[in-house]
C-alpha cells in the first residue's frame, strides 16, 4: 500500500510540471494545426500493425500444425504462447490508434476521404482483434477452449487455466491496475493544467476519467473484501 501511495504521488509530481510546461505559453501544441497529418500517421501505423499481426497470426497457424517432443516441445509451446502475445499487442494498439484517428478526424472536421478511411480501418482493427480472440487455440493446439463468443468466455478461460498460469495473469493484472491508476490520476491533473493554460475547458473528460477511476477501484475493491 505505502509503495502505491510513493508511486501515485510520484507520478503526480511528474507529470503535473511536465504537462504545465507543455501546454502553456510557447510550448502549446499547435493539434489543429497539424490534426490530418496526426491523423494519417496514426492510421499509418495502425494499418502496419494490423498487416504483421495477420502476418504473425498465419504463421502462429502453421506452427502449431508442427508436432515435437521433449524439451523441443516445451521451447514450441512458448514460442506460440509468445507470438500470440505479439499478435494480441499488436492488434490491441492499432485498435486504440485507428479509433484515435478516427476521433482527431471528426473533431477537426477532416475530408470525407480521410473519415471514411479512418472508418476503414477502425472496423478492419476490430475484425482483426475478433480473429486474434478466436485463435488462442493455435497458441495452445493441445488444449480446448471455450467458444470465443460464449457470453462466459473469459470467466471459463480463467477456470481452466492452471496454478501457474493463474499467478502469471495476477501478476499482469495487477501491474497494469497500478499502472492505469498512477496514468489516470496524472490525466487528471494534465487536463487541468491544459484548462489553464489554454482556456479550453476539459472538465468533461475530468468527470469521465474520474467516473472510470471511481469505477474501476470500487469494483477491484470489492472483488478483494468479498473473496
Amino acid at each position: 500500500m505505502k509503495k502505491t501511495l510513493i508511486q501515485l504521488l510520484g507520478g503526480a509530481a511528474i507529470g503535473a510540471p511536465i504537462g504545465f510546461f507543455t501546454v502553456s505559453g510557447n510550448f502549446a501544441l499547435p493539434i489543429y494545426e497539424i490534426a490530418t497529418e496526426m491523423t494519417l500517421v496514426f492510421l499509418g501505423i495502425a494499418f502496419l500493425l494490423l498487416v504483421g499481426s495477420l502476418l504473425k497470426l498465419a504463421q502462429l497457424k502453421q506452427k502449431s500444425a508442427q508436432q515435437f517432443s521433449g524439451d523441443e516441445e516445451d521451447l514450441h509451446e512458448q514460442y506460440l504462447y509468445t507470438l500470440y502475445s505479439d499478435v494480441s499487442l499488436a492488434s490491441n494498439i492499432a485498435l486504440i490508434l485507428s479509433i484515435v484517428a478516427m476521433c482527431i478526424g471528426v473533431i477537426t472536421e477532416q475530408s470525407i476521404v480521410i473519415l471514411i478511411l479512418s472508418i476503414f480501418v477502425v472496423l478492419l482493427s476490430i475484425l482483426s482483434t475478433i480473429l486474434v480472440g478466436t485463435s488462442l487455440k493455435y497458441a495452445y493446439p493441445n488444449r480446448e477452449f471455450p467458444s470465443f463468443n460464449d457470453n462466459q468466455y473469459s470467466k471459463k478461460l480463467l477456470e481452466m487455466s492452471d496454478e501457474g498460469e493463474r499467478h502469471v495473469m495476477l501478476q499482469g493484472f495487477y501491474s497494469a491496475f497500478n499502472t492505469a491508476n498512477i496514468l489516470l490520476l496524472a490525466s487528471l491533473l494534465l487536463l487541468m493544467f491544459y484548462s489553464i493554460a489554454s482556456g479550453e475547458s476539459q472538465l468533461f473528460a475530468i468527470l469521465i476519467i474520474s467516473l472510470i477511476l471511481i469505477i474501476v477501484n470500487t469494483q477491484y475493491m470489492l472483488k478483494v473484501r468479498n473473496r
